[in-house]
This record gives structure tokens, sequence and C-alpha cells, in this order.
């Protein structure tokens, strides 16, 4: 069944009554969310109106006979500390500047450099970054599926038809915890997006020390594809290095979508099914 019947408002308000059926916290069956729904809820429109909630990550299917459905938390994009607004509570008090030493301190800066810099570099149409990182506790598809930032965009090209959808995923190590377990991490995030990187921050200074895992990082990560960049100062776009480009691969559609759905903020969402429209 389609809904080439049913007019935007209709749709939403089965959307809605829909919803309003599942409980908060607890699974429960297609069957008996069919049930709860009751008369003029056919089979077809109950799947239809089910799949596209699904499709949007207000909805996740679950096991079970005849299978179920959960709630999705909606992702918060997290504030953090260098991104408090001027005139706030935060900055009444007078704070040290951020070492780099914890990973958490680098997502700010980073995030910050591939809005400004780094995408407009790769030469998106257009693009939104994200730091998708702290989510608390709501699941993203289990361990290693949830990405640090991603950056995501489109590309056209003067002699190939059509828009080229990127969703782009970085593993952001410090240098206290910089170890070939970053490329395995990233290439986990590879199966639902179209590139994976790993950015390290390691000071000049300290390069040297580093070279050895960094020499393994890159070993291991070209076997995979994986891209690996290393940050001097996290915050300045100049001091970043590109040891290896990330490969792009074509990911599973579904997963591509379930990725999307589940990893981004409701704004990002509304942005790329405007680029598509």
């Amino acid at each position: 069944m389609s809904l080439d019947g049913l007019s935007p408002e209709e749709i939403e308000s089965k959307q809605q009554d829909l919803l309003a059926k599942v409980p908060k916290e607890e699974p429960i069956g297609n069957m008996a969310l069919r049930e709860r729904l009751g008369a003029g809820w056919s089979e077809d429109l109950y799947w239809v109106i089910r799949n596209r909630l699904i499709e949007r990550g207000t909805l996740e299917a679950g096991r079970g006979r005849g299978g179920s459905v959960k709630r999705v938390p909606p992702p918060v994009q997290q504030i953090l500390p260098s991104e408090t607004k001027p005139g706030s509570k935060a900055q009444a008090k007078p704070v040290a500047g951020p070492d780099f030493s914890k990973e958490l301190e680098l997502y700010s800066p980073i995030a910050s450099v591939l809005r400004n810099q780094w995408s407009k570099e790769q030469g998106f149409d257009n693009y939104l970054v994200e730091i998708t990182a702290k989510q608390g506790s709501r699941y993203t598809g289990g361990k290693w599926t949830r990405p640090d930032i991603i950056a995501v965009g489109y590309k056209t090209f003067p002699y190939v038809p059509g828009r080229y959808l990127e969703v782009i995923s970085f593993e952001v190590k410090p240098t206290s915890c910089i170890d070939v377990a970053a490329v395995y991490e990233a290439l986990a995030h590879r199966r639902a997006s179209t590139r994976a990187n790993v950015i390290a921050h390691i000071p000049n200074g300290q390069r040297k020390d580093y070279q050895p895992i960094v020499d393994a990082i890159c070993d291991e990560a070209k076997k995979f594809g994986v891209g690996v960049i290393l940050a001097d100062d996290p915050t300045n776009f100049n001091t970043w290095e590109v040891l290896l480009d990330a490969d792009r691969v074509e990911p599973d559609p579904n997963r591509l979508n379930e990725f999307i759905a589940q990893q981004a903020t409701p704004e990002l969402k509304d942005q790329m099914v405007r680029w598509f429209k």
C-alpha cells in the first residue's frame, strides 16, 4: 500500500496515532500494536506507517514473534565547554583552556575545523558537521557503532548526473590513547558510512616519540582503506596532516539510512531531506 491517497497532514496524523500507542520505554510486538490501533488500520496501512517511522529514526525494529518496535530517544547535539554561548553563566568564571589530554576536549575544536576549513577543502556543495560521541546511554547499534564526529554532505560533478551523498565518520584520539585499535573502531563505522577516518592529536614536539605507533596505525589503516589524520594543534587546520586518504565505499542503503536515523540530530535529517527533494 502506498500513501498517495493521503495528504501530508493525514500521514502525520497516522504517524502520531501509531506512536501514541507505543510504550515510552518498553518494546511492543507488531501484533499487539495493531490491536491497540483498532478499527481504521488495515494491515497494509500499519506496515507502511510503521516502516516510515523506522526509516526516520523515530522507532526501531526489534525481535520477538512477529517482530516488535521500540521508541528511539532523539539524539541531542552535545554543547561542549568551548562552545558555550557568550553571556551564559558557564562563562561567568574564568576557566583554564583545554590541554587536549582528554578525548572530550578534542571534539569541539576538531568539529569546528572540520566545519570551517576541512569541509570546504573537500568541495562539498552543501554539508553539515555534528559531534555524535556524547548521546548518553541511548542505543545506537552496539559497540563501536557510534563515531565521535560525522560530516554529511553532497557533491555534484559537471559530467556525472546526480548528487552524491557523503557520510564521513571520524574517530578522535588524544595522544595518550593512540593505538592500532582506533583503526578497527573507524572500520566499524564504515559499515554504514562512505568514508571512515582516525584523527589523532600529536603535538609536533612529540611526533618522534610516537612515530612507531603512527607507522603501525598507517600500516593497518592502509589494509582497510581507513583515513589517518594527525593534528598538531586541533584548533588550527594548517597544522593538520593527512597521512592516508580514506577510500570511498558504498554502504548498504538500509544500514546507511539506519546510521543517519540513529546518529544525526533532527536538524541534520531535516536538512538532508531538503537537499534531496
